[in-house]
């Protein structure tokens, strides 16, 4: 891809949809990004390891996938480059461990940008970097909100199993007394 191609490319993007309009803030953006091809199979990421990149799927597709306690991967969902989907973006907000892996299913085309020079673009530009930062601000509370609602539907579902397990008891324990 050509750079001007790429620029094109990142305004489709809702991480930039404030600085789209802008061709000299898109086109400062561009010029922090590294490309990278990566082939099916293998993993952009894994979870645990630690992170200071986010990652643009400029073409191909990924699976987001967790591990459980007992180290067993499970999916959480798959992305295609036609979604216009980022990832690893916390990473740019601290410097933690990955909550999660990227495997990739096709071949696939990454923008990466690193923490390193995205905090030097935005020390000189704060105009370019700030309205980012909010959306993955936004981002990350649109996560942390399905994550609590989450928790709550397996709170009510546990609640549910328990009190279906004793009412099972009860009974049983009633004609065990009768008996």
């Amino acid at each position: 891809m050509t750079t001007e191609e790429i620029i094109n490319r990142l305004k489709d993007f809702a991480l930039f949809e404030d600085i789209a309009h802008n061709h000299d803030q898109i086109t400062r953006v561009a010029a922090i990004l590294d490309s990278r091809h990566i082939k099916a199979g293998e993993y952009i990421m894994k979870q645990g390891d630690h992170g200071e990149e986010l990652y643009i799927l400029m073409s191909g597709a990924v699976r987001v996938c967790k591990n459980t306690k007992q180290n067993e991967e499970y999916t959480i969902v798959d992305l295609k480059a036609e979604y216009n989907v980022f990832f690893g973006e916390i990473a740019l907000m601290d410097s933690d461990l990955r909550s999660a892996s990227i495997k990739v299913l096709d071949d696939c085309d990454v923008l990466v940008m690193g923490k390193d020079k995205f905090i030097e673009l935005g020390n000189q530009f704060p105009e370019i970097c700030l309205p980012i930062t909010r959306t993955i601000g936004k981002k990350i509370c649109s996560n942390l909100r399905n994550a609590n609602n989450d928790v709550i539907l397996l709170f009510d579902a546990l609640v549910n199993e328990i009190q279906s397990t004793q009412s099972w008891v009860l009974r049983f324990s009633i004609l065990w007394i009768k008996i």
